[in-house]
């Protein structure tokens, strides 16, 4: 199993991942990312809440700037 560290941009794009974040009981986060299998490839817990949310934030930016490009190739 990997940790964060060793996941790439590039690991998280070439496969098919589900995804699973839970509130941490104690503090912050937890997080699992699963294979196409439903093996789990990286598991992380009590991720700082900062941390969570500035991800969350990138992800949303990613999400806006994909579409965005997305739609003006349809153009």
């Amino acid at each position: 199993m990997k940790n964060m560290c060793e996941m790439s941009l590039y690991d998280l794009m070439a496969e098919d991942l589900d995804v699973w974040i839970s509130r941490d009981k104690q503090f912050g986060f937890n997080l699992e990312i699963d294979d196409e299998n439903g093996e789990p490839l990286v598991r992380e817990e009590s991720i700082h809440p900062c941390a969570a949310d500035s991800f969350a934030d990138f992800c949303r930016r990613y999400l806006h700037a994909y579409d965005k490009a997305s739609s003006s190739e349809a153009a």
